[in-house]
């Protein structure tokens, strides 16, 4: 064998100076032979007396119908080969997502904080959940293994035709603890070793409002909309936040089933999708007049919709901050009022920095045609006495961004009623602490409103939540019928401190305790409102 080797060495050298000395003596050559060709037929014809079913016996004549159907066939085929796996992927990441039970989403008034929610399903077998959205936290968090959770029976709720879940991860095969070594858990030092289960605890801005648990892998249940969608159920893996003690305002009716957070974050549901290519990194939320509402993953919004950059906060993208140019009332715009704001469904009311708000207000009241008033215990200190809204000139508020894009809010306020019907309203703003605004729900209302997270982008155009206009692939869930309207708040309520609760959500500093705490959910708490006066959204 070795004497083999060594003569095997001896002569590779001697062949390949062999071949290099020869070499400009091969000629290599071939001939182009057309695929309908008589030696092609020949050819195929052979293959075809074999038995090889990809080639047919017979070929049609050169110029004939068939000959050039064949032809375009065959284009398809190598088109086919060429971009059929890129095809797959782009239609796959491109398609649109929503939640197993419906795009829809609701406000229940009173009864949940006035915030928009929706169903979602988790787990195998899937449970429901009825989950606050959030654009201004990160994480998804539901009542889990409950120490101290909201009431889930029905019964509790006026609005409500179901109970309320408690998710256990005991219960779901496809769960698992996410370990504290996950590159996601950043519990610090409340995690006592690489293999624990990672604990999470996010405190709110509220006094003595948190959620804490464990975090938690599962299935987040989703259906695909779009074209060329074969199977449109998706099992898309998350992390949960498996939430087993609530307290203050999570005990009071405020996301009492849980809140998903919509934010930039690494742990936030859109990022999840988008990471796995179920998606492009955007989605979509929409409002209209009546309360209810759609959420779409993966929407970038219509190509006529209006938009603007997110802006940075001390470098990274943390939140969605945007930098508005000027303020306009009616079609008076007015110097100095530029300002950032946090684009968050989290929050019913919108904030403007105080400077700002001084000039809105008072160019506002100069442009209403009514006697300003007031209404004990509202938040709001520009309401106006009327008893006719169509009688009533109320200007719109205008935020101008760059390239003269404009986010116009027809109606810009909350409107009082008494026994006799409307008695009043208020202009709904109300004067922020610091030099950051927040645009909530109620400038949203009218508008699908798109978080472009690829083009680190807010677009907006008008809708009524039902045409999405140029995304007509998309299906929509009808409401379900028989859906009771949002309630109004109760007699008791109106006359007990703090009955009436509308919800404001931002950030709260992180703790280095929580998995992922870079959100604040706080209430703003109404004095007692008079008995005859109410609150008024229709359903």
């Amino acid at each position: 064998m070795a004497a083999h080797r060594s003569l095997l060495l001896f002569l590779l050298p001697l062949l390949a100076s062999a071949l290099l000395r020869n070499a400009a003596a091969i000629t290599l050559s071939s001939r182009l032979i057309h695929r309908f060709s008589d030696e092609a037929k020949a050819l195929k014809a052979s293959r075809a007396t074999a038995g090889d079913a990809k080639w047919p016996a017979r070929w049609p004549q050169r110029n004939s119908m068939d000959y050039y159907h064949l032809l375009v066939h065959s284009d398809f085929q190598r088109q086919k080969m060429k971009l059929g796996g890129a095809a797959s992927s782009r239609n796959r990441r491109f398609q649109f997502l929503f939640p197993s039970e419906g795009s829809n989403t609701a406000s229940f008034g009173n009864d949940f904080g006035w915030l928009h929610y929706t169903w979602i399903d988790i787990g195998t077998p899937n449970a429901s959940f009825l989950v606050a959205l959030d654009t201004g936290s990160d994480l998804l968090w539901v009542p889990c293994d409950c120490l101290q959770c909201a009431p889930l029976s029905a019964a509790h709720y006026s609005t409500l035709d179901r109970d309320l879940n408690e998710y256990s991860p005991a219960g779901s095969s496809t769960s698992k603890h996410v370990s504290c070594s996950h590159e996601l858990c950043t519990a610090g030092p409340n995690c006592k070793g690489p293999k624990q289960p990672c604990p999470y605890t996010i405190e709110y801005l509220s006094e003595n409002t948190s959620s804490s648990g464990l975090l938690v892998e599962d299935i987040l249940h989703l259906v695909a909309g779009g074209t060329d969608v074969s199977n449109n159920s998706i099992r898309a893996p998350v992390i949960v936040g498996c939430g087993m003690r609530q307290s203050g305002e999570y005990l009071d009716g405020i996301a009492p089933d849980g809140l998903m957070g919509l934010g930039l974050g690494e742990i936030s549901i859109p990022s999840f999708l988008a990471k796995a290519g179920l998606i492009t990194n955007s989605f979509s939320m929409c409002v209209d007049e009546e309360g209810s509402g759609r959420i779409f993953f993966g929407d970038q919004g219509p190509s006529t919709q209006q938009s603007t950059s997110f802006l940075p906060s001390n470098g990274n993208y943390e939140t969605y901050i945007v930098g508005v140019e000027a303020c306009c009332i009616g079609n008076s715009c007015l110097k100095q009022t530029s300002f950032r704001a946090l684009v968050d469904s989290g929050t019913s009311f919108t904030f403007l920095p105080e400077e700002v708000y001084d000039k809105i207000v008072v160019e506002f009241d100069k442009r209403v045609n009514a006697t300003i008033t007031s209404y004990e215990g509202s938040p709001w200190k520009y309401c106006y006495k009327t008893s006719s809204q169509d009688l009533l000139k109320v200007p719109s508020v205008t935020l101008m961004f760059l390239a003269n894009n404009s986010f116009v809010v027809h109606d810009p306020i909350f409107p009082m009623y008494g026994n006799q019907g409307l008695d009043g309203i208020c202009l709904a703003i109300q004067p922020a602490d610091g030099d950051i605004g927040t645009i909530g729900q109620n400038f949203m209302t009218g508008y699908r409103t798109v978080f472009d997270r690829e083009n680190m982008k807010l677009g907006w155009s008008h809708s009524k939540c039902q045409d999405l206009g140029d995304a007509k692939s998309m299906p929509l869930t009808p409401s379900p019928k028989g859906t009771p309207p949002i309630p109004l708040p109760t007699t008791e309520q109106q006359s007990t401190p703090g009955g009436f609760a509308p919800a404001v959500a931002g950030r709260a500093p992180p703790k280095a305790s929580a998995a992922s705490s870079r959100s604040r959910f706080c209430l703003l708490r109404w004095l007692a409102l008079l008995v005859l006066f109410h609150i008024v959204f229709v359903f």
